[in-house]
């Protein structure tokens, strides 16, 4: 006698695979993808070279700061608050502000720096081009967002991620 599968379970067998094959991309989990990598031609001009320093107006205006940083996506660091540490507009530092997760983190424990975001990063994710879905909480007043949410794909299962910004201290600027 042989034993077949009830067809109830073939949906549920199908849904197990899917969610073992997630996270199986060669990109880093959690992180947006970098808008400059993008392959679409643009119809503009290119913008002629200044002596003026630029800044992004719907930048994070600040250069050094900390943060806490928690990730929401299929990633071994989600729900995991990070501290952030920013110096001239770069990530230098990254611990767990507490333990847990599924990478099983160690508060304390140094993140590495290439799992974690800038708060301008945090504000670029925001627009990523072409997303199905971008979900942003940004408080009147407030020079940053509290949380972004992007799915990237509306066909594609468990790609989706997130940053929630909390705990920001910008560094007094030195005299």
């Amino acid at each position: 006698m042989t034993m077949r599968p009830a067809r109830a379970a073939l949906p549920a067998l199908a849904a197990l695979a899917l969610l073992a094959l997630a996270g199986c991309g060669d990109s880093e989990p959690g992180l947006a993808p970098d808008p400059a990598s993008s392959t679409s031609p643009s119809d503009e001009p290119a913008a002629e070279p200044s002596d003026e320093p630029t800044q992004d107006p719907g930048g994070f205006a600040p250069t050094d700061y900390s943060y806490t940083l928690t990730l929401t996506c299929y990633c071994p660091d989600a729900g995991v608050p990070i501290r952030v540490t920013v110096a001239d507009d770069e990530v230098v530092s990254a611990t767990y502000a507490r333990g847990g997760g599924r990478s099983g983190a160690v508060a304390g424990d140094p993140v590495p720096l290439s799992r974690v975001v800038t708060i301008d990063e945090v504000i670029a994710a925001a627009e990523t081009p072409g997303a199905h879905r971008v979900e942003v909480d940004w408080p009147e007043g407030q020079d940053h967002p509290s949380s972004v949410a992007v799915d990237p794909s509306e066909r594609a299962v468990d790609e989706e991620f997130g940053y929630l910004v909390d705990d920001v201290e910008v560094a007094d600027a030195p005299q």
